[in-house]
C-alpha cells in the first residue's frame, strides 16, 4: 500500500469555522427576533428595526454556512482521490493539503513513476474549458453557469512552485508533472487540454498504471523526505506566529 504521509486538514477546518460562525450569527438573530416579539414595551419603530435586523442576521448566518459547505464538498472530493492513491504499492508517497510558498497543493505524489501535483475539483454538472483560457465554466441544468479559474493553470503554478522547492533541496533534474482530477462521479467534461491531463477520478488508476517507471525506490525516499520537510516548516512557522502573538 502507498504511504499517505499527510492528510487533508484545511478544508475541513474552514468548514467547521464557517459553520460555527454561521450558527452563532443565526443564534443572535433568533434571540433578537424572539425579544422583538415578546417585549411589549418596544415601540413599533424599534420593533420593526429589531425584526429586520433579526431576519438579516439569520439570513447572513445561513449564507455563511452555505459557503462553508463548499469547503466540505471540496474535502469530500480530495478524500476520494486519496482513496485511489492509497491503493498503489510500496514506495508511493502521498502528501495532501501541502503548502509550498504561496501555493496550496491538493495532492503531491512521489512514486517510481515520477513526481506529480494533483489539482482536485469536486464539481457537478458539465465543465467547459480550454487549457489556454483564464476561466472555465460549470453549467448545471443547461442554464446555471458559474465561472471558475482555470484549474490547469492553477495546477501548473503548483508544479512550478514544487519544482523550485525541490531544486533548492538539491533535486535539480526532477520534472514535476501536473494532473487535474474531477472527483464527482456525475460530472461531464468538455475540456480541451492536450498537454496537461484533465481526467475523471475513475481514470486516475489507469492513468498511473500506463506511466513508465523513471525512479528507483531510493530516489523516491529521498524526494519524499525533502517534501516531508514542508510539513515541519509550516508547523514551525505557525508556532512562531502563535508565540509572537502571545508575547
Amino acid at each position: 500500500m502507498a504511504r499517505v504521509v499527510k492528510q487533508q486538514e484545511s478544508l475541513n477546518l474552514a468548514f467547521k469555522k464557517r459553520r460555527g460562525l454561521g450558527l452563532g450569527i443565526i443564534s443572535v438573530g433568533a434571540v433578537i427576533l424572539l425579544l422583538s416579539c415578546s417585549l411589549d414595551f418596544l415601540s413599533s419603530n424599534v420593533r420593526g428595526i429589531s425584526v429586520f435586523l433579526g431576519i438579516l442576521l439569520v439570513s447572513f448566518g445561513a449564507r455563511v454556512i452555505s459557503v462553508g459547505r463548499k469547503f466540505k464538498v471540496g474535502a469530500v472530493g480530495e478524500s476520494r482521490v486519496v482513496e485511489v492513491l492509497a491503493s498503489f504499492p510500496k514506495y508511493w508517497y502521498v502528501f495532501n493539503d501541502m503548502f509550498v510558498g504561496r501555493s496550496q497543493i491538493d495532492h503531491i505524489v512521489v512514486c517510481p513513476k515520477g513526481v506529480y501535483t494533483i489539482e482536485t475539483k469536486n464539481y457537478q454538472g458539465t465543465i467547459y474549458g480550454n487549457a489556454e483560457k483564464q476561466e472555465w465554466s460549470q453549467v448545471i441544468n443547461y442554464d446555471y453557469k458559474t465561472p471558475f479559474y482555470n484549474p490547469v493553470k492553477q495546477g501548473i503554478g503548483h508544479s512550478v512552485a514544487l519544482s523550485k522547492y525541490l531544486e533548492k533541496g538539491g533535486f535539480k533534474k526532477i520534472w514535476v508533472n501536473t494532473i487535474v482530477v474531477f472527483a464527482e462521479p456525475s460530472v461531464k467534461l468538455k475540456v480541451f487540454s492536450p498537454k496537461i491531463p484533465v481526467i475523471y477520478l475513475s481514470e486516475l488508476n489507469e492513468f498511473f498504471n500506463k506511466q513508465q517507471q523513471i525512479m528507483n525506490p531510493d530516489q523516491c525516499i529521498k524526494i519524499a523526505k525533502c517534501v516531508h520537510k514542508l510539513i515541519h516548516a509550516k508547523r514551525e512557522k505557525a508556532h512562531g506566529v502563535a508565540s509572537a502573538n502571545s508575547g
